[in-house]
This record gives structure tokens, C-alpha cells and sequence, in this order.
């Protein structure tokens, strides 16, 4: 059984029989998220891979790849194009993807492209300081101490008539786990995407990954999970975690390039579309705000908050963390949260907005809008060349949340420029509104 789909859109043609009861059990087999590869330290909460509607219609969530599982197989794939997520990872990380000749087909060799780009940014972000040389226990033998005494075993060796001593000496090694993850990933990439002289990986990579394989060899054994968990990073080595568990995962060649898994276990590899919006979004928030300062609210504390206060001991309580705060010098004065989903009414949204997003901005607000002046909020969904009419709720903008306060939806173009452009168009809009009340 092969089923293919499109992220957040119902499956078509609709499952039936076997195939309903198959994606319910995949749906359970993949709930824990151990599919799933982040593009960066924090993600949103795990979703199902596939969910079924009240109304009985099945549908693919956020995630494209391609996962096996009880000897069958389901394919995402991205909706609106490829083209549109190439342009998204390129500007929200520097990262362009290598095209082969021809035309890009959306199929796993994407997904593999993808894979690499986001695995070869991980590892340039985590070498900035250098490879992961971890220090550990180097013991010796003889006639001289190197490093401290090791009482225990030289008593040992003196009892047995010996006139050597042993020494134990902390010492920094690129040999261990990690290490022979990233390069066995490496490995497999590097036969996944082609040589391409090595354009898909930076100078920095470039530099770097000779040393590592050196040490463990072009055919190092992948490590397991409980191997990795055993490496003790240091806090300019930890960016390398993520990178080594990723590398496990790419060396294992979960679901790609390989055979629908049958032995009931789920296999394969599920990258978030939805962070990768997110990023994007930033990205074009930061081009669009001028002089203001934009804060990344899932990577900077300084950006997050809690909705509640303990009066007795100041705790608190429901953390806070918008995609973006908008800040005029220490000012709050928006905030802004990407949504990987669709504007226009639906079913179950028929004004557009789903109740959780609205009562999620409202809380945001709340929490960082109450200075004086009050604040913004803002939510962003990708523009639908399928449905290009301007969905109500963006048309009717701004809204108003209370006399200071003030909400707007908008859609945003897969390239950076004209997204941009109609971001700082609807800033300015927002902000001129704003003030006449201000002055109130």
C-alpha cells in the first residue's frame, strides 16, 4: 500500500478499508514526534502526521516526507510547491538548495535536498567554535607519570613485580559517538545528493569534516540512541547534540531512499513545514520593520513571558512565546505569530481564524501589551495561489481586541520582496490607526 498527500490538506482520493485502519495505527505509531527533524532547537508541539475530521474526511498535517511503516507507505508532499519551501529555507537560512540538472520533481529527491541543506546548516551552526573534541579519561602505562596517579592500578602493578606505574590524564578527543554520526550522515548524504563539489555544504563544513573523518574513517559504525545520550557535551560543544541525533537518523536512512519498513516499527523522515513558515515569516518581518527591533520569541528569553503572576511569591504561570515581538527601543509595540494554515473560512473555521489562534493572540497581547501605549498583534498565513481573493478577515483589518489594542490578518507571497513590502505596508497601516485612539 502506497498513499500519497499534500500538508494540511485532506487526502485525495479519500482512504477507505484497510487503508483508514492502517493510517489510524501510523497516526499512534507517530505521535511521540521521533520522526520529526527540526530545522532548529525549539518546535511547536507535535501533531498527528495524518488526522481524521468530525466529518469523517482524512487529512495529511504539517509535516512532508515520506514514512514506512507495517510495509506500507505514506508520501507528503509540500502544497504549495516545491519552489515556494526552496525559497523559504534560502531566506530564512542563507541556504540555497543544489538543483540538479532538468526540472525539479516533487518527489523524495527533494525531500533528500531539503534534508541535506537543513543537516549541513545544523552542523555550520554548531562548529562555529570548532569540532565537538570532548574530553576524556586517557590511561598509561610505564615508567612515568602522565597526567595524575592511578593508586589503584599501580599497586597492581608493583605487587605483580612490575616497575611501571599507571596514570590517568584528561585529554580532548574527537573519537566518540557524535563524531561518528555526523560523519556516517555525512556519508550517506554525500551518496543521497552527489558530490556536486561539495556545493552543498559550506566553506566552514568543508574545512572541518576531513578532521572528523580522519579520526573515525569514511565507514565509521553508526552509534544507537543510548550511545549518544551517554556523550557529555560542554556548553560550546551542545549545539552538536541536535546535529549527532539528526546524523543518527540520515545514517540509519530512515525513510528515504530505502524500502518500506515491514517489521512494524515506523521508519522515515518528517521535516516541520511549519517552522520552516515560521522562519521565513522573521525573515520578512525583519526586512519590513524598519527601525524596529524584532526578537525571535521561541529562541530569545528576553522575548518570552508568562501569562500569570503568583501574588504570594511572584512565580509564573502559562509560558508565553510569540514567534515575534515588535519592539520600539525597550517598547513593546507588537507581536506577531506565523500560522501554517489557511485564512479563508472553512467548515470548521467559517470566519477564518481558528478560536485557539484567537485566544492565543488575545493572551499575548495581554501579556505584552499592557505597557503604556498599548500594542499590536498580528497572525500570518501563506498566500493560496489556488484561492487568490483576499479572505474576509484580512479585508476587514484592523480589529479591535479593546480601546488600545488593535489585530490584524494578513497572507503573505512566497517571495521575500512583496511579502515584505506588504508587511511594512501593513505595520504602517496598523500604527497610523493606533495613535488617534492613543490620544484619547
Amino acid at each position: 500500500m502506497s498513499l500519497e498527500a499534500r500538508d494540511c490538506s485532506p487526502l485525495d482520493p479519500q482512504p477507505k478499508g484497510a487503508e483508514v485502519e492502517w493510517l489510524k495505527r501510523l497516526a499512534v505509531a507517530t505521535r511521540d514526534g521521533a520522526n520529526v527533524v527540526s530545522i532548529g532547537p525549539e518546535r511547536d508541539e507535535d501533531e498527528p502526521i495524518v488526522h481524521c475530521l468530525p466529518d469523517g474526511t482524512w487529512c495529511a498535517g504539517r509535516y512532508v516526507g515520506s514514512v514506512a511503516f507495517e510495509g506500507s507507505r505514506l508520501t507528503v508532499r509540500p502544497r504549495f510547491g516545491i519552489a515556494a519551501l526552496q525559497n523559504w529555507l534560502f531566506h530564512a537560512t542563507n541556504v540555497a538548495l543544489v538543483e540538479s540538472p532538468g526540472v525539479l520533481r516533487e518527489d523524495e529527491s527533494f525531500i533528500v535536498q531539503l534534508l541535506a541543506a537543513v543537516w549541513a546548516r545544523g552542523f555550520a551552526e554548531a562548529a562555529r567554535h570548532g569540532l565537538p573534541a570532548l574530553r576524556h579519561d586517557a590511561r598509561f602505562t610505564g615508567s612515568v607519570l602522565r597526567g595524575r596517579l592511578d593508586v589503584q592500578n599501580s599497586i597492581r602493578l608493583i605487587a605483580s613485580g612490575g616497575e611501571a606505574v599507571a596514570s590517568v590524564r584528561r585529554e580532548k578527543s574527537l573519537d566518540h559517538a557524535a563524531s561518528r554520526a555526523i560523519v556516517a550522515a555525512y556519508c550517506v548524504l554525500r551518496e543521497w545528493v552527489g558530490s556536486n563539489n561539495g556545493q552543498w555544504l559550506s566553506s566552514r563544513a568543508r574545512e572541518l569534516l576531513p578532521h572528523l573523518i580522519a579520526v573515525t574513517g569514511l565507514r565509521p559504525r553508526i552509534p544507537s540512541r543510548a550511545e549518544l545520550e551517554q556523550v557529555r557535551y560542554t556548553p560550546i560543544t551542545a549545539g552538536f547534540a541536535p546535529v549527532a541525533d539528526l546524523s543518527r537518523q540520515i545514517a540509519n536512512r530512515r525513510g528515504l531512499a530505502s524500502d518500506a519498513a515491514s517489521d512494524g516499527k515506523c521508519q522515515g523522515v518528517l521535516l516541520d513545514v511549519a517552522e520552516l513558515w515560521e522562519l521565513y515569516v522573521l525573515a520578512v518581518l525583519r526586512r519590513a520593520a524598519g527601525g524596529l527591533t524584532v526578537r525571535h520569541g521561541t529562541r530569545e528569553l528576553a522575548a518570552a513571558g508568562t501569562l500569570l503572576r503568583s501574588a504570594v511569591d511572584g512565580a509564573g504561570l502559562g509560558l508565553l512565546r510569540p514567534d515575534a515581538v515588535v519592539m520600539d527601543r525597550s517598547r513593546t509595540v507588537g507581536v506577531l505569530d506565523a500560522k501554517y494554515k489557511q485564512l479563508h473560512p472553512t467548515a470548521l473555521s467559517p470566519n477564518g481564524p481558528k478560536r485557539e489562534d484567537l485566544y492565543q493572540l488575545a493572551a499575548y497581547l495581554t501579556r505584552f501589551g499592557g505597557e503604556p501605549g498599548g500594542a499590536w498583534g498580528m497572525l500570518v498565513y501563506p498566500f493560496d495561489p489556488a484561492r487568490p481573493d483576499p479572505p474576509l478577515a484580512e479585508t476587514r483589518s484592523p480589529w479591535l481586541l479593546d480601546p488600545l489594542a488593535a489585530v490584524a490578518f494578513m497572507t503573505l507571497s512566497h517571495d521575500l520582496e512583496p511579502a515584505a513590502a506588504k508587511l511594512r505596508g501593513a505595520i504602517f497601516q496598523i500604527r497610523a490607526h493606533e495613535r488617534p485612539r492613543q490620544a484619547l
